[in-house]
């Protein structure tokens, strides 16, 4: 009876020494990007309406992922995206679009409203890079698309994939986080320069 004693009270300080332990912290980081260019001088006379970005299986989870060797991929369950990519992506494509002034009005994903023409998207590739330790690098690839929706099918006026690698300083998620927003930054430019270049009809 006293040996069952001794277990249950020793079971008990286990038990309150786990619900003491300080909880594990997950760093989080944002993916933004600035447009600092100035704005387009005469905007197309058409609006657009962006969809919401969507990202291969693999790139929907929050948590950084480092591609280390060969196909070989790990997830780091300590440090994240603050929300999930996909959905931060979206956002800093809207707010470059409407930095921009390229088109007459932008429309936003859920606004009831109808636009000549859709920008939609796929995020392809976002990881860090860790092959060579030399050369740590944070990878962003997006697939974006331009249709005009018709009466029987949908015209495709933009098929772009666009592609960054941006070596960072340390393999460290911060340097990663840095660069990501840097590739963010360059791909939405490159998108820019695409979008403006396109002849586009009410």
């Amino acid at each position: 009876m006293v040996r069952r004693a001794h277990i249950l009270l020793a079971a008990v300080a286990l038990a309150a020494c786990g619900l003491s332990r300080p909880p594990v912290e997950r760093a989080n980081y944002l993916l933004s990007a600035s447009r600092d260019a100035p704005a387009a001088q005469v905007a197309k006379p058409v609006a657009i309406k962006v969809r919401p970005l969507r990202a291969d299986p693999l790139y929907e989870r929050r948590e950084f992922l480092y591609r280390v060797d060969g196909q070989r991929v790990l997830s780091d369950f300590y440090n994240e995206f603050a929300e999930r990519p996909d959905a931060m992506i979206t956002s800093a494509l809207i707010g470059w679009l409407k930095s921009a002034k390229l088109f007459a009005a932008v429309v936003e994903p859920g606004v009831p409203a109808d636009a000549p023409y859709i920008l939609d998207g796929s995020i392809a590739a976002l990881y860090g890079d860790l092959q060579d330790p030399r050369k740590p690098a944070a990878v962003m690839e997006i697939q974006f698309y331009v249709v005009r929706p018709g009466n029987a099918s949908m015209q495709v006026v933009l098929d772009r994939t666009l592609r960054q690698r941006i070596e960072v300083k340390a393999s460290t998620p911060q340097a990663l986080a840095q660069g990501y927003n840097e590739a963010l930054a360059r791909i939405l430019a490159d998108l820019e320069r695409e979008l403006a270049a396109l002849e586009l009809r009410k």
